[in-house]
């Protein structure tokens, strides 16, 4: 029995070094995974902050409101080869969905590949009851920048706006970003009733 004891206790500090030992790995993996994780959703929300700002450019160009005026032809294209940029070096990291929203978005107002060595066509009207682009832009008109569009094919605004808000929504929903209303309904306060009244 004396003997028994003798092992018990002298077997109890080695199972707590072993318990030990595997709860401190299991700990720094879950750690390492959270950090991961933080870092993979800072890179999204970076993304959101490189690709939000340029679809709404597009989008206020060819739906001739917001700052529209100050955004040349030469601008707008140079604003699509750069998102194009973004999105195809980030495409496995966003969603496919994202990505063919996107996609949808651009063939929309812009007519891509049209000629060996060309820059991508813009498909707006030049001039439009909403606007000259001639006259009215805070730009000086090049007579070049006609060549630039291909106004025969032309998309609807809504048509625009549609593909643009699908985009906006896949854009958010593949970063991890919640609806305004879900958050809401997911926060302490609009959880529980009781908490609400308290």
């Amino acid at each position: 029995m004396e003997v028994l004891k003798i092992i018990i206790s002298a077997l109890t500090p080695v199972s707590v070094v072993i318990v030990g030992y595997y709860l401190n790995r299991r700990l720094k993996s879950i750690d390492n995974a959270q950090w991961q994780n933080r870092k993979i959703v800072e890179k999204r929300i970076d993304l959101y902050d490189q690709i939000a700002p340029n679809l709404n450019a597009i989008l206020c160009f060819f739906h001739w409101f917001g700052h529209w005026k100050d955004m040349s032809p030469k601008d707008i294209i140079a604003t699509k080869r750069e998102l194009d940029r973004i999105v195809h070096i980030y495409r496995h990291l966003l969603s496919d969905d994202f990505y063919e929203a996107y996609t949808r978005f651009i063939k929309l107002t812009f007519k891509t590949y049209s000629a060996a060595g060309k820059d991508a066509l813009i498909l707006s009207k030049i001039v439009s009851s909403d606007g000259d682009r001639r006259k009215h832009a805070n730009y000086l008109w090049e007579h070049e920048y006609a060549e630039l569009f291909l106004p025969s094919l032309a998309s609807p605004k809504a048509e625009i706006h549609s593909a643009y808000n699908e985009t906006m929504e896949e854009l958010r929903s593949c970063i991890g970003i919640l609806e305004p209303e879900k958050t809401l309904q997911n926060s302490p306060a609009t959880s529980s009733p009781h908490k609400a009244r308290a």
